[in-house]
């Protein structure tokens, strides 16, 4: 989203640019490295490929940096994605495993 300042609401639910912008306007790139990271709030599916961000999610992420706590894990309750499930499946990994340096 390239001027998001013009925007005369925020709506409830945000895509993936409308969210990085919203988070002070960060990168997309930025934005997803802080979710898997698990800083940020993750997004949600709301149908079909249709992924969001919350409002009220991103608030209290941006008030807990605002806090001085950016590096803790966020507070906001997490509910599973196909995201991280993707991502396990495309490297051939579940959650919290690695693969082995002698591949």
């Amino acid at each position: 989203m390239k001027d998001a300042s013009r925007l005369p609401y925020w709506p409830r639910a945000m895509s993936e640019d409308m969210a990085a912008a919203y988070a002070g306007g960060i990168s997309v790139t930025t934005l997803r490295r802080e979710v898997a990271e698990g800083r940020a709030p993750r997004p949600h599916h709301i149908s079909g490929r249709r992924v969001v961000w919350f409002i009220e999610e991103l608030d209290a992420w941006l008030d807990q940096i605002k806090g001085g706590n950016a590096n803790k894990p966020s507070e906001v309750k997490q509910t599973p994605n196909s995201w991280a499930a993707a991502a396990a499946a495309a490297t051939g990994k579940s959650r919290g495993q690695r693969r082995s340096p002698l591949r």
